[in-house]
């Protein structure tokens, strides 16, 4: 129907300034032989990306990440549209107020920026003359992406996109004091469903980030990302206390969570440590403690490097519906997976398998999500990603039901 709203759960708005992309090589360098060996069992889309056809896929993927978040929106808008078509290309998605994906018409692309914390700089020293690794406040992207949605509403008031940003949190990088400082500030006047994200959407076109103390949350969600160094359930005391504090604050005011859930990525900790901290096995002590909490496993619990650690490659994707059926908020987005036409059928193959009522369930929790424009390590375009997904084996039930209705339900309970 033309009266719904497509969602993107998952995408990025980095400029060059972000991550800490030194560190990132810092590890690879330092832990040689995890790389070799993510290299041969795995895509290890961000390595290969740099090398092949010259380094292609890279360029493409710096030709966005050298724009600041308000561009990027812009750009993103404007290549569903065929702003950026080459010949042959299929016509745009995007036209006359309409975004036609999978034989459906939708009027609005809700899209959701996860910001990532990159505060913590990783463990290994550069071997160079300036030999400190930069430090990568998260304060300032999210200046940057707050600006980024200000810009764009103000150079596009009647904009295609909806954005409703997530923030990057690791409590590690806090005291309990300044944790809790970092959600009040953040998380103040946050009130769930869509009138309050909508005010706030609304609101932010207008914001003054040098302004007054505001009485109301720009922030619709938490982003959190283990392969970063972060613990969802650790076993220090002191450490517990802090992310006891944040499951706590966001199942009380039902604040949704997304977290990064394959084994591939942006990683500064060892391959050992993040495939721990990563699993969503290691969440069943957070959801036991906390069964109320909306949580999205991002990507779906893809597994590119299991065969090094014995375990079926769908073990965290069955994980994930296993813990579907047992919590009652649980879901997972496919973000990045889709680059490939042939993921959707291992998706339509594994629902197929699962028992009756587990599919059923996990039929009203799973969410399109894109992870552009770290996709662009693998595909050409946010466009083609949707191309992708619209011309896919799933129904259009399916479609319609992963695109808006399960997202619309995560992000706003409607």
């Amino acid at each position: 129907m033309a009266g719904d709203e497509f969602y993107d759960i998952h995408f990025h708005a980095l400029s060059m300034s972000h991550p800490s992309l030194l560190s990132y090589l810092q590890t690879l360098r330092s832990r040689r032989l995890e790389s070799i060996y993510s290299q041969v069992s795995s895509y290890d889309y961000l390595a290969k990306a740099m090398f092949r056809k010259g380094g292609e896929r890279v360029q493409n993927l710096l030709a966005v990440m050298e724009n600041e978040p308000g561009d990027t929106f812009l750009l993103m808008e404007d290549d569903l549209a065929g702003l950026y078509a080459t010949s042959g290309d299929a016509l745009p998605l995007l036209s006359e107020g309409l975004l036609e994906v999978g034989g459906s018409s939708y009027g609005k692309l809700v899209a959701v920026p996860l910001i990532m914390d990159f505060s913590r700089p990783g463990p290994y020293k550069p071997d160079t003359y300036y030999n400190r690794l930069p430090q990568k406040p998260v304060e300032a992207q999210i200046l940057d992406v707050l600006a980024g949605v200000k810009y764009y509403r103000r150079k596009r008031p009647g904009g295609f996109l909806e954005l409703h940003p997530f923030l990057g949190i690791d409590p590690a990088n806090y005291s309990a004091a300044s944790l809790a400082a970092l959600l009040d500030k953040w998380f103040c006047g946050f009130v769930p469903g869509r009138r309050a994200g909508a005010s706030v959407f609304s609101r932010m076109k207008r914001y003054d980030l040098d302004g007054p103390s505001r009485a109301w949350s720009p922030f619709a969600g938490v982003k959190l990302y283990p392969p970063l160094g972060f613990d969802p359930w650790p076993t220090d005391p002191l450490e517990r206390e802090k992310v006891e504090y944040l499951y706590a604050f966001c199942e009380k005011r039902r604040i949704p969570i997304v977290t990064h859930c394959d084994d591939q990525g942006f990683r500064v900790i060892s391959l050992e440590e993040s495939w721990k901290r990563t699993s969503p096995r290691h969440y069943r002590s957070v959801l036991k403690r906390y069964p109320e909490l909306w949580l999205d496993f991002a990507h779906l619990g893809q597994q590119y490097t299991s065969v090094r650690f014995r375990t079926p490659r769908s073990s965290w994707r069955d994980e994930i519906f296993s813990l579907m059926v047992e919590y009652p908020n649980v879901y997972a987005d496919f973000s990045f997976n889709g680059v490939e036409a042939s993921y959707y059928v291992q998706l339509v193959e594994a629902l197929a398998r699962l028992p009756a009522a587990t599919r059923d369930i996990a039929e009203t929790r799973i969410m399109f999500g894109s992870d552009f424009m770290i996709n662009l390590a693998k595909v050409r375009s946010y466009a083609d990603y949707f191309r992708i997904f619209g011309a896919s084996p799933l129904s259009a039930e399916q479609k319609r039901r992963y695109a808006s209705e399960n997202p619309r339900r995560f992000l706003f309970g409607e």
